[in-house]
């Protein structure tokens, strides 16, 4: 998306509907920060916060995008919470009823929901949006070369702390936000996945058909990684 500031709420709602049917996860939408932040200007400054649910609702896919980009672009943790908040400042009930759509707009469009359960609603949708946050593009690289030096570990434990523990910031943050079990499938298939692209194993499409639960941005950017090591290795640039 580009001069996000000079379309309307309801374009950029258009414009995020639009593109469902091509992605994984919404960090595929590839959201620049100035996208997100002309976004957020839009969400916040839109009277439907202190308004009625229905109000809500036709705009929560809009939500969600805005608060996984707070986990790429934000400054920390209050940030997430703070638009969480924005849905939450009528009674138990209406809370319980936001949330709810905040949950179900994944359903809603056919995105990832990763068969998160519990009854804590809010930390439902915190895993649920840092899943799809997943690895920032900026830290992608530093990601697949951790992932890579471990190709070989076949225990699960030690794979998870050797990853884990040279996480980039950002990265980890996110991470810190989805339960053990949620962050260890997401780094299994991120070598396996490395794995692949490492042997030529599979054409994009095919890796992208094999991997639904991994976002597109996260394969592209893994082929970018592989294409530029070969090169440097090509060139014995070290």
């Amino acid at each position: 998306m580009s001069n996000g500031s000079k379309i309307n709420l309801l374009q950029m709602q258009d414009y995020f509907e639009g593109q469902m049917d091509n992605i994984h996860t919404l960090s595929d939408l590839e959201l620049s920060e100035n996208d997100y932040r002309s976004l957020g200007v839009k969400l916040k400054a839109f009277s439907f916060f202190t308004g009625s649910d229905n109000d809500i609702e036709d705009y929560m896919l809009s939500i969600a995008i805005f608060s996984t980009y707070t986990l790429i672009y934000g400054s920390n943790m209050e940030d997430f919470d703070a638009m969480l908040r924005l849905l939450l400042t009528k009674s138990p009930h209406a809370e319980r009823l936001r949330l709810n759509m905040y949950k179900d707009i994944f359903y809603t469009y056919g995105l990832n929901t990763y068969d998160i359960t519990g009854k804590d609603l809010k930390n439902i949708c915190q895993r649920l949006t840092a899943r799809h946050a997943g690895v920032p593009n900026v830290e992608k690289n530093i990601f697949y070369d951790i992932v890579s030096c471990n190709l070989e570990c076949n225990d699960v434990d030690t794979l998870y702390e050797n990853i884990y523990k040279e996480l980039p910031k950002r990265t980890k943050f996110i991470f810190d936000l989805m339960d053990k079990d949620m962050q260890i499938n997401m780094i299994l298939e991120a070598r396996t996945i490395v794995g692949e692209v490492i042997d030529s194993s599979y054409t994009r499409e095919e890796l992208i058909e094999r991997h639904k639960n991994m976002s597109v941005s996260l394969i592209d950017r893994c082929i970018m990684w592989n294409e530029n090591n070969n090169q440097q290795i090509r060139f014995g640039i070290n």
